[in-house]
């Protein structure tokens, strides 16, 4: 008998190893049909859980009347074998049905009905009730198998239960650490299916050599197997507290962890670790019900208490797992830091099982029924938990109130049990009441802490926590600093504001997701925009576009947005319509077509965002497009290597024909994608001309500034992902591969590797180059830190233009003798080479310069320059509405500029001033350097704005390269402005730089 047991405890641990495999896949092929956003998510969740109760609930009724139980464990395991293979048939049953009740609407729906979730657990019920009912008549099979005394009764059924477990945390960590990664989503239910057959296989060969076992003499008394008893309910709150307990963690940790599919499950095993030990543990002890009553309270006073010190511990989070080496791209350290967090409180929720059981049992022949009947009961508590926890208290009371309800919960269950289960045990019931009110009294707080850290870096965010909510699928969070306010979500960073104060830092990658389809097609009307983020994509969306479409998956982040102080709000714009709910279930439900879908998911690996990276959502955006409509897809660069780069585009290629990417800044990629030829050159500059202004709030003035962010046309993404398998739902390796920082040990290398291939397809040949003007080209590439690729294209040229780019160049570094001596070696070989006599005029000189070789614009600064050299402010004054006539495109519009703002500081005029800072603005939407922001801080110092000046000096101050000469300056004019604001450290900068420590 004990090595059968022994064997079938082996068989039961491949049976939890399995129905994990099946509840990660299922899960998200669903996710793929309904979405992510919570209420679908749930809706799985219970109808899988669900199934697992009914199964039990049944089994309780008729398990005494087997006599082959280890036979019908075996063709049960066989039968959800059967049934997990016809799942994806019932799955898309279910597609045709759901886009039948609920599709073909006009537009996206603004957010997701009770009816259609109700749709969605009713769909998810029927497809995975059948292999789900099956799972959870197993365990009292064996149950009915392995107790023959009554005191087994405890031990049998919680060891079978921990075994289970045990098997669940494998299943966990191997799909996801293994089978996922290497073999997708299909083979992954494969290797469950393989897992049950096997299993079915060794029962039925165990079962040859079991006898026959005696009916149950009460079997036919159904009323003895129903009765009530206190331990039903008691298991269903424990179940709803055990859930509460687990979707409030998995938000804790994930601001540690990240959302990866590696950090979920490191998260899930850490907590399941606990129950299966707990479980272990507690069937040892569980031998009387006398026992078990006693246990059962007191499992429950120590999860309340347990409970509590874990959420007040819950801010050392992040130092425990820095501590541990855990960091985003390795979450099974982090899961380490969780377990010894976490692990007291579950090592009691696991112990209420065995307890519950043995408590119920009146003797071994009722074993097998109880065991189904407590499970039935704790699996549908743990449905209310879930539910109750995503849609209820988390939203409405916040983490630490959700906690507390959960603590709250536990310690009157304890008081409960053990104040009625028996006299002497009103000791335990005092202390659980003190327990509680020493609970109420001191409360929980929010762990800020906690919040205030980054998934991504490991590190504290910089600045206070401005704003704390709750969603029901995310925690959003923003930070405010003097810099301005950064939105996190889950602990991830999405993206942010300014303050009006602060000047340009750097440019804004997000404004070209809108941006690059109105130049590509200058036509387009109606734009979907997928994430709506801090707003910035939205709110640089040209006019000329009519109609923006916005889905959003959390409310809470619109919540934010409102709240963040901005100049305008751009969810006010008249042309925005506002979705919330999951992007790809709502766009397979709308049969609206655009002319642009921007697409913004900021970590491809979280469960919200790594969906809409694949080759089936690739062919949903198509499919919503209208002819020759344009994609536009935004991935970090440090997101991807150059395989999984190569996966992704493979994908993408499968579904356009043409795919463009741009790097508008080192850290970002964006890919453009169409149905039809993609041809800047042709298209820029009408849409340029037609909305002006908005792109040149981006510096974006002319078809050169798109061309040097300009990665690779169609053969260089072709080429890249030939022979590469693309990224598809069954088998996303986005999702599945978290990548270190560049940072960090390899991260250089990769990158470096990834630019090397970027660079080995610039699609900048000799050709297209011709159709631009490779000084502007040249200067825009090192402003946007594509220094190296502009080194290529200098050396292919010809010296005199060399030299005369390398001036320029030397000129934006502030590097001006250098910029000064190649020009002047130029002009001695070619005194009429006007762009080299226009790099000496910017640099303020005269000699050499002949009037007669300058265009237009030149010859104004010309004149600007002479009458600075005289000190003739009033003629300088007068040259204002000429200088302004040169737009920021030309290659003297910095020394335009520079003319304009000088006569405004000389008059010291505070109005003069406040238009000086607006020239320096709109320079600074091109080019940034330390002279800039020196002229912003003493515009702002002459116009009475101190806080203005300050800002400015900290940028100048945190650039890598400033002359002395400006540092002096800025040293002297931060002197003026009295005391720094708090946390600056302006002056001990400058100071440094001064003394040659930077």
């Amino acid at each position: 008998m004990d090595l059968r047991f022994s064997l079938l405890l082996v068989c039961f641990f491949v049976s939890g190893f399995a129905a994990l495999l099946y509840q990660t896949a299922w899960t998200r092929e669903f996710a793929f049909l309904f979405g992510t956003s919570e209420l679908a998510v749930v809706a799985v969740l219970a109808a899988y859980m669900g199934g697992l109760a009914l199964g039990a609930a049944a089994a309780a009724r008729f398990v005494g009347r087997l006599t082959r139980p280890v036979l019908a464990y075996g063709l049960m395991e066989l039968g959800i074998a059967i049934c997990a293979l016809g799942v994806p048939f019932g799955i898309r049953a279910v597609q045709a049905i759901y886009l039948g009740f609920a599709g073909g609407l006009e537009a996206p729906p603004e957010s997701m009905a009770l009816t259609t979730a109700f749709f969605h657990l009713l769909g998810a019920f029927v497809v995975l009730v059948p292999c789900t009912a099956l799972m959870g008549a197993t365990l009292p099979l064996l149950a009915r198998y392995a107790v023959s005394e009554d005191a087994q009764v405890g031990p049998r059924i919680g060891i079978l239960y921990a075994v289970n477990t045990f098997g669940a945390i494998a299943g966990t960590l191997v799909a996801a650490f293994a089978l996922l990664p290497l073999f997708g989503l299909r083979n992954t239910v494969y290797v469950g299916v393989a897992c049950n057959a096997i299993v079915f296989l060794a029962a039925a060969l165990l079962a040859r050599h079991i006898a026959g076992m005696e009916p149950e003499h009460d079997f036919v008394d159904p009323r003895t197997r129903r009765r009530f008893h206190w331990i039903l309910p008691a298991m269903t709150i424990s179940g709803s507290v055990s859930f509460i307990y687990e979707v409030l963690w998995t938000r804790l940790l994930g601001q540690v962890l990240g959302g990866s599919t590696a950090a979920f499950a490191s998260m899930l095993s850490s907590f399941l670790l606990g129950i299966a030990l707990g479980s272990a543990i507690a069937s040892r002890f569980a031998r009387t019900r006398e026992s078990a009553a006693f246990g059962f309270a007191l499992a429950q006073l120590g999860t309340g208490v347990l409970a509590w010190v874990a959420f007040r511990a819950s801010d050392s989070l992040p130092a425990l797992a820095h501590a541990v080496g855990a960091n985003p791209a390795a979450p099974a350290a982090g899961a380490a830091a969780a377990g010894i967090v976490l692990l007291p409180v579950t090592l009691c929720i696991g112990a209420t099982f065995p307890f519950g059981v043995r408590l119920l049992a009146r003797d071994a022949e009722e074993a097998a029924n109880v065991s189904g009947r407590v499970y039935a009961w704790n699996t549908v508590g743990s449905i209310l938990g879930a539910v109750l926890a995503g849609f209820v208290l988390l939203p409405s009371l916040g983490l630490e109130n959700t906690a507390l309800v959960g603590v709250v919960t536990s310690l009157v269950l304890a008081i409960a049990t053990a104040w009625f289960s028996a006299p002497r045990r009103r000791v335990l019931a005092g202390l659980a009441a003190a327990a509680l009110a020493i609970g109420l009294f001191v409360g929980l707080p929010v762990p800020e802490s906690l919040l205030m850290h980054s998934a991504i870096n490991g590190q504290r965010m910089p600045g206070d926590l401005y704003y704390l909510g709750v969603g029901r699928s995310a925690t959003v969070t923003v930070v405010e600093n003097a810099q301005g306010w950064r939105l996190l979500t889950n602990g991830l960073p999405e993206s942010g504001v300014d303050r009006q104060e602060i000047p340009d830092l750097r440019f804004n990658e997000t404004a070209w997701l809108s941006l690059l389809p109105t130049a590509a097609r200058p036509e387009i009307d109606k734009m979907l925009i997928i994430g709506l983020g801090a707003g910035r994509t939205l709110e640089a969306t040209a006019r000329t576009v009519s109609h923006i479409d916005v889905i959003e998956l959390e409310e809470e982040v619109v919540v934010a947005n409102r709240l963040i102080p901005r100049p305008v709000d751009p969810l006010d714009d008249p042309r925005v319509h506002l979705r919330l709910g999951d992007a790809r279930g709502a766009m397979t439900l709308s049969e609206a077509r655009y002319g642009a879908i921007v697409s913004q998911p900021s970590h491809p690996w979280t469960s919200g965002a790594s969906h809409l990276y694949t080759r089936e959502f690739f062919d949903l955006v198509h499919s919503k497009l209208e002819s020759g409509g344009i994609f536009v897809q935004w991935i970090g660069a440090s997101f991807v290597d150059t395989t999984l780069f190569g996966n992704l585009m493979a994908a993408m290629t499968d579904v356009f024909p043409y795919v463009h990417v741009y790097r508008p800044v080192p850290a970002a990629l964006v890919f453009m994608a169409s149905d039809q030829p993609i041809d800047l050159a042709r298209t820029a500059p009408r849409a340029l001309a037609a909305a002006p202004d908005d792109f040149a709030r981006q510096g974006i003035h002319r078809l050169e500034d798109f061309h040097a962010s300009w990665t690779l046309d169609s053969d260089g993404v072709n080429t890249l992902s030939a022979g590469m398998p693309p990224n598809t739902d069954d088998h996303n390796r986005l999702s599945t591969r978290r990548l270190p920082p560049a940072h960090e040990a390899g991260g250089g290398v990769r990158m470096g590797q990834l630019n090397a291939s970027f660079m080995a397809h610039d699609p900048l040949t000799e050709s297209r180059l011709e159709q631009v003007d490779p000084l502007a080209l040249i200067r825009r590439m090192f402003w946007i830190g594509e220094g190296a690729r502009a080194g290529r294209i200098i050396a292919s040229l010809p010296t005199p233009d060399r030299l005369t780019v390398l001036g320029w160049i030397d000129h934006d570094q502030d590097r001006s003798r250098r910029a000064r001596a190649r020009f002047e070696s130029v002009l001695k070989d070619d005194p009429h080479r006007a762009a080299a006599q226009a790099g000496l005029l910017a640099l303020g000189l005269v000699g050499g310069v002949h009037a007669e070789d300058l265009t237009e614009q030149e010859g104004v600064i010309l004149e600007a320059v002479e009458a600075t050299a005289g000190q003739n402010w009033e003629a300088l004054r007068a040259l204002d509405g000429r200088l302004a006539e040169i737009a920021p495109g030309h290659r003297s519009f910095a020394s335009a500029a520079r003319e304009r703002i000088r006569w405004r500081l000389e008059i010291g005029d505070e109005d003069a001033a406040r238009e000086a800072i607006s020239v320096v603005d709109q320079l600074l939407t091109r080019q940034r350097t330390p002279q800039h922001y020196l002229w912003r801080a003493q515009a702002a110092a002459r116009a009475g704005e101190p806080v203005v000046a300050w800002a400015a000096l900290e940028a100048a101050s945190s650039t890598r390269r400033m002359p002395r000469a400006i540092a002096s300056e800025a040293l002297a004019l931060a002197r003026t402005l009295g005391d720094p604001p708090q946390g600056s450290f302006v002056q001990q900068r400058l100071l440094g730089m001064l003394r040659g420590k930077r």
